[in-house]
């Protein structure tokens, strides 16, 4: 299958593509149940890298317009027809993994010295509702954010409190929540995840500053290199 598509160089590139796939499903030439070109082929065609094209690719299915099979390709669900617009808010997902990379194992490291024993125990609480959940083969992002959140009010800064706050409010958008349901949906992801989590709470109740850190550090680097490459 051949597509015609512009090189992009702006910002937001991945609803820019995301509009040019759009475009092509709406005048027929990806039709229903087509299989659209690999990221590594859309990535060269447009001039970007594979992981904005992984974006683009979210957003057109949190759209409704394709269906995104991991490890698969993606599929042009839409009817050629009119179709629906895509969602606008919000920053990229890989946008809001970097700034949490930043201020997440900072926030891990002062909870250990500062998180009350009320903290803790939501900590291990939390933590208890996770693993059954990673048993049962389920995921809820509720607890994911009430987990890290509960890290941020322990470090006893409200600021940094507030600033990853709004990080987790980004998360919350459409295409931030799919991205990271993907990745959830494999069962080795969710039990790393579940491991790192453990580590993370383990050394904050111990009050270990640096094994806080560096378990929170090693959990969001793991995150990361699987958004950029778990779906190859």
């Amino acid at each position: 299958m051949t597509m015609k598509l512009q090189a992009v160089s702006n910002r937001k590139l991945y609803l820019q593509i995301a509009d040019q796939i759009r475009e092509q499903i709406a005048d027929g030439t990806a039709r229903q149940g087509d299989q659209l070109p690999s990221e590594r082929e859309l990535a060269s065609s447009l001039g970007v890298s594979r992981p904005t094209v992984r974006e683009a690719l979210i957003a057109l299915e949190v759209a409704g317009l394709i269906d995104v099979r991991v490890g698969v390709g993606a599929f042009v669900s839409a009817p050629n027809q009119p179709v629906n617009s895509l969602p606008e808010t919000g920053h990229s997902p890989l946008e809001v993994m970097a700034v949490r990379r930043l201020l997440e194992p900072a926030a891990a490291a002062s909870a250990a010295e500062n998180i009350d024993e009320a903290g803790k125990a939501r900590l291990v609480a939390i933590a208890k509702r996770m693993r059954a959940e990673t048993k049962s083969g389920s995921w809820s992002p509720e607890n994911d954010r009430a987990l890290h959140l509960t890290v941020a009010e322990g470090s006893g800064n409200a600021l940094l409190r507030e600033l990853l706050d709004q990080l987790w409010n980004s998360r919350s958008d459409d295409v931030d929540e799919r991205f990271h349901r993907h990745l959830a949906d494999m069962e080795s992801v969710r039990q790393h995840i579940m491991a790192d989590h453990d580590r993370v709470v383990k050394a904050i109740v111990a009050g270990d500053r640096q094994a806080a850190r560096d378990a929170m550090d090693a959990h969001l680097a793991f995150v990361e290199n699987a958004m950029l490459t778990i779906w190859d």
